[in-house]
């Protein structure tokens, strides 16, 4: 009897996942048929997939209280089987493009692509900034999980870039059944406003001397600024740039912000200019490492929802300006943040409890993890460390800049996330 009745279980459980398995009988079926996606639109795929979406779904502007209303959030997702694993790109800004990642391409995966609320289409009618936190943003991953895990079986891995690899540990430390393993790249873990390892990184980044000969660099370029500033204003007129701070600021801003950018992209230090070398020369090599529309009045209104985030949430980096002071007339703080990028928003103050509060939460879920940095990368200073963690496996490259990827690690450390990412997604 026993027997008979294990045999009709069976049945009716091969019954059952026979009927979901029918349910749809193609992923273009499946996404017409899902609710929470407002509209979608068939687009052509990248080579590796057979079909591919523009969609959007409707997202509440706040998870707990639905009734004050929804936004649109733009989503690209492209197919390459029902079985394959899923990788679910959290960016951490705006998504105007569909492309293949490298980490579908190595593991041969499906692969959606979230854009961040309150960026690039991804923006309520009416922008209401208090609700633009990471609780907010994890919950509109865990919404698309949710939406496409009816269809796609195989395992999930969520990955993202610099704030995109920070968004996906968030979204881990919120939603930690979402996905089975994360893999975020050269990404953040900031615990102050003004996080002071930023700064105390560029006392032993790379060598002495070539912590040296950018210092020159920039103290030479301020001296001669007013050779440098008819290249300047040429450059702003061209692209339009303007500047509510006053242009002389911001080119002194540009020289503070020099060695950040040309350590962040791995910027050849043999190759700056010597002091006394010509003044085209000197602006010629500022331009090349630093980006003076980054102060400006039109990049500010693109990267203002990070910008609040930061302040509110995720940290920045200072400038230490003490040692160029003899140097600056625009500037006379020793320290200065960067808070004035972001918008002038009615009590804006950061949240002390909120980077903790997400270590601890990730901490007790212990989650399967790669973090990959480069040695070189001024957000390796603040990258997530091991302690605390049993199952983290970090990668760090040597040298290595923010452009650091599995792709272009030595062949020792590919093979360790490779041979992980096996273990883990089985």
């Amino acid at each position: 009897m026993a027997k008979v009745i294990r045999i009709s279980l069976l049945l009716v459980v091969t019954g059952i996942l026979s009927f979901c398995s029918l349910k749809w009988k193609s992923a273009t079926e499946f996404i017409e048929s899902r609710p929470a996606f407002s509209s979608s639109e068939e687009i052509e795929p990248d080579s590796m997939y057979s079909n591919a979406w523009l969609l959007w779904i409707n997202q509440p502007l706040d998870h707990h209280n639905p009734e004050k209303g929804f936004f649109k959030q733009r989503v690209w997702l492209s197919h390459k089987s029902e079985e394959a694993p899923v990788v679910l790109i959290t960016e951490g800004y705006m998504a105007p493009q569909n492309f293949t990642s490298e980490l579908a391409s190595l593991l041969e995966a499906n692969q959606v692509v979230v854009e961040h609320r309150y960026f690039g289409m991804s923006v309520p009618d009416s922008v209401r900034w208090e609700y633009l936190t990471v609780e907010q943003a994890a919950n509109d991953h865990h919404r698309v999980v949710e939406a496409l895990k009816e269809f796609y079986k195989g395992k999930w891995v969520n990955t993202g870039i610099s704030k995109g690899g920070q968004t996906a540990m968030i979204h881990r430390a919120f939603f930690p059944q979402d996905v089975d393993v994360t893999v975020s790249y050269v990404a953040p873990f900031n615990l102050e406003r003004d996080d002071r390892r930023l700064v105390a990184f560029f006392d032993s980044v790379g060598t002495a001397e070539q912590r040296k000969r950018i210092a020159a660099f920039q103290k030479e370029v301020l001296k001669r600024k007013e050779e440098l500033m008819p290249w300047f204003n040429d450059l702003i007129t061209q692209k339009d740039y303007t500047f509510r701070m006053g242009k002389e600021r911001a080119f002194e801003l540009s020289v503070l912000e020099y060695p950040f950018s040309l350590w962040q992209w791995g910027g050849p230090v043999d190759e700056i200019p010597e002091p006394g070398a010509d003044a085209e020369v000197l602006f010629a090599h500022l331009h090349q490492g630093s980006d003076f529309g980054y102060f400006s009045d039109q990049q500010w209104e693109e990267i203002g929802p990070f910008f609040y985030q930061a302040y509110r949430e995720l940290g920045y980096y200072p400038y230490l300006a003490a040692p160029l002071k003899d140097f600056l007339d625009e500037i006379k703080e020793d320290t200065v943040s960067n808070g004035f990028m972001a918008p002038d928003v009615e009590n804006l103050s950061f949240d002390e409890q909120v980077p903790f509060e997400i270590l601890r939460k990730l901490k007790k879920v212990d989650p399967e993890m790669i973090v990959i940095t480069g040695e070189n990368d001024p957000w390796s200073a603040t990258s997530l460390e091991n302690e605390g963690f049993s199952k983290m496996l970090k990668i760090e490259k040597p040298g290595g800049s923010h452009r650091t990827r599995i792709n272009n690690l030595p062949d020792s450390l590919k093979n360790r996330v490779m041979s992980q990412l096996e273990v883990w997604l089985n």
